[in-house]
């Protein structure tokens, strides 16, 4: 069906597939259907089985990956998963085929959503001459910027989520010494991400010298949402402060006064929890500066297959309606 894009979003823990009609600038995604990466050999090993599964044979497509694509070759951060686009392209018999980063994709596809894919973070009005920040933590903490130009917008894929994290108290310094014990370098995603809210965790427990269990991210949030473990409540709320800080300071380094787009798995699984937080407070104090922030509207996507679209928005442009 050469009318279709496969499209996918694929991340350190899961890959999505979904097929995607673009008509009249309108994107329409059938058969969605998630894989667990580590369920499969290879990213074609999936994506085969997914084609099998629909019954369809696309000669277009588009896959949003967890990584900087830099070459033709790429690897995923979080994931022993390698994509090589030539061979990819070939094993899915793909005439037209295109790599681009998971976030990349997702601010592709923030135009594509309909308003009630969004909640409101923090109200505030945009500058439409500024870029727009998209980030978000998940596996791991993606970022990309949507930035007007002469033409409409481009969009350019960051690796934003690498930064070092600067400590705002003596608690969160004591977990950037925790996390620095296994790893020498702490950047954000070592913490703003599903292994960092563990990691939180971990040094909050050793801190207060409590003996707690060894948690997934998922359970972690999960005993916060109950209120049955204050520990993991604690390491949730530090999670969603420490988020605010570093979205802020990726605003004042990119001059995203057009806005900031939350995406990634974990926020809206903590959805009450996270507007609660003090993750705004957190966003704009930044001193001299808190001026600059005071402004700036913040939404998260709450909505499903932002990415999924945002490929297919990226495999079409510059195109015309398949």
């Amino acid at each position: 069906m050469s009318d279709l894009i496969l499209v996918a979003d694929i991340g350190g823990t899961n890959a999505r597939f979904a097929c995607a009609a673009v008509t009249g600038g309108r994107i329409t995604l059938t058969d969605s259907k998630k894989f667990r990466a580590a369920d499969y050999k290879s990213v074609s090993d999936a994506a085969s089985t997914y084609l099998d599964a629909v019954h369809v044979r696309p000669m277009r497509g588009c896959f949003a990956v967890a990584g900087p694509v830099t070459d033709q070759q790429i690897e995923f951060t979080n994931s022993p998963w390698v994509l090589n686009i030539a061979e990819v392209a070939s094993a899915l018999s793909l005439i037209d085929f295109r790599v681009i980063n998971d976030f990349e994709a997702l601010a592709f596809g923030v135009e594509h959503l309909a308003p009630d894919a969004f909640v409101t973070v923090k109200n505030g009005v945009a500058q439409t001459t500024a870029p727009t920040l998209v980030i978000g933590p998940g596996t791991g903490l993606g970022q990309s910027l949507i930035v007007p130009c002469r033409d409409g917008r481009a969009v350019i894929a960051t690796e934003g989520g690498h930064v070092a994290y600067a400590p705002c108290s003596k608690e969160e310094a004591a977990i950037i010494e925790f996390i620095a014990r296994e790893h020498a370098r702490v950047s954000l995603e070592r913490i703003l991400s599903g292994d960092g809210l563990v990691n939180i965790y971990r040094a909050l427990c050793e801190n207060s010298n409590t003996g707690g269990v060894s948690l997934q991210a998922h359970e972690v949030t999960a005993a916060a949402i109950t209120g049955n473990d204050a520990i993991a409540e604690k390491a949730v709320q530090m999670f969603c402060a420490m988020l605010g800080s570093a979205v802020g300071d990726a605003v004042l380094s990119t001059g995203a006064r057009g806005g900031v787009v939350l995406g990634g798995g974990i926020l809206p699984k903590i959805r009450d929890v996270f507007l609660s937080s003090a993750f705004v407070e957190r966003f704009v104090a930044k001193g001299r500066l808190k001026y600059y922030l005071a402004d700036i509207p913040v939404r998260m996507i709450v909505g499903e297959g932002a990415a999924l679209k945002g490929a297919a928005a990226a495999a079409n442009e510059n195109g015309t309606d398949l």
